[in-house]
């Protein structure tokens, strides 16, 4: 149940309030989740927050628990299972913040969570959106990651993942983009380049989101003194299920297709090859997926002509470089090797 920590901030329609952070939180089936998630949020140190839950057609109880145990809690109701996309979309334009926060039902967040990244958005005008410190629920010293990777060859990754965390995702540095579980976002940065992208239903929506913001100018920090517990893939089932690689394959093609530009396309092709065949190999290896991965590369076949639309409008918006976006890209790709090399290292270590 909610504590009084947290001031409850009355919706107020075509007005956004300073300081304001808006939580918001899509939720499918997640009953078992959302008593820890909302409790959690309570012991929140940061006054100003609203909370809104996006139910995307729950039928095992959670509207009625958020009804009668969570009151503060807005929410908005969609019939039917909309994706995360549609749903955090709600919430977005729902929002009456300054701030927009994105958070999983299946998290708990330390009490300096959300005020540790507030801080660090009014110190650092040139950032648009701050990533944090992301633990396994279960296992609170393996990192779950510490913010989103993405390879020139169209392969996302979080980085961090599963490594032991040691100190060494201590310091806050730039990134490409954050993780959509857990993240902060000014509401001007949505005002600017759009919400996300509806046509992503789930997955890699938030690399998309990191790369056009990259691609107009608006950096993202890791801020490592962020901290939240995920347990990961609460709702959707294991990385390797039918669902999630058909809608990887698919994103992995729309993200390459709306955000690298002609000349990065160019240079990009060896590694987009060699990565997509590799993503490939794996799912067949690991899950047998075979199907799945046809499918929804046939879906972003389908979807080409919608994809080379929002194409041209990222690129009308680009204020940054192609230079600077291939950096970017290299180093996150770097960072995502590094990690592995680390992860290895340490899974070789005796117990």
């Amino acid at each position: 149940m909610a504590s009084g920590r947290i001031r409850i901030v009355s919706y107020n329609l075509g007005m956004f309030e300073p300081d304001l952070v808006s939580i918001v939180i899509p939720n499918w089936n997640g009953k078992r989740f959302l008593p820890a998630c909302l409790d959690s949020l309570a012991e929140l140190n940061y006054p100003q927050v609203e909370i809104i839950v996006v139910d995307n057609g729950s039928h095992d109880g959670s509207v009625e628990l958020l009804q009668e145990s969570y009151p503060h809690v807005r929410l908005a109701r969609f019939e039917k299972n909309t994706g995360f996309s549609v749903a955090v979309n709600r919430g977005i334009t729902e929002a009456r913040g300054e701030f927009v926060a994105l958070l999983n039902n299946d998290t708990t967040v330390d009490s300096n969570w959300l005020s540790e990244m507030v801080k660090v958005m009014r110190e650092h005008p040139e950032i648009a959106s701050c990533g944090c410190k992301m633990l396994s629920y279960d296992d609170r010293t393996i990192l779950d990651g510490a913010g989103d990777g993405y390879r020139r060859g169209g392969l996302p990754g979080r980085i961090g993942h599963r490594e032991k965390d040691c100190g060494q995702f201590d310091q806050m540095r730039y990134i490409l983009g954050a993780c959509g579980g857990a993240a902060l976002y000014r509401r001007t940065l949505f005002d600017d380049i759009g919400l996300f992208d509806d046509d992503y239903f789930a997955y890699l929506e938030d690399v998309d989101m990191g790369l056009r913001a990259q691609s107009a100018g608006y950096k993202c920090l890791y801020v490592p003194t962020a901290i939240m517990y995920h347990l990961g893939c609460g709702t959707t089932g294991s990385g390797y299920s039918p669902l999630v690689v058909k809608l990887s394959a698919q994103n992995n093609w729309n993200t390459i297709i709306k955000n690298v530009p002609g000349s990065l396309l160019l240079k990009f092709l060896p590694q987009i090859f060699y990565w997509q065949a590799y993503y490939f190999a794996v799912v067949i290896v690991r899950g047998g997926q075979v199907l799945p991965y046809l499918h929804g590369t046939w879906n972003a076949l389908k979807l080409l002509p919608r994809m080379l639309n929002k194409r041209n409008q990222i690129a009308a918006k680009r204020r940054v470089s192609a230079a600077y976006l291939e950096e970017m890209i290299v180093q996150s790709e770097k960072d995502l090797a590094d990690s592995r090399q680390r992860l290895i290292a340490q899974e070789l270590q005796p117990v």
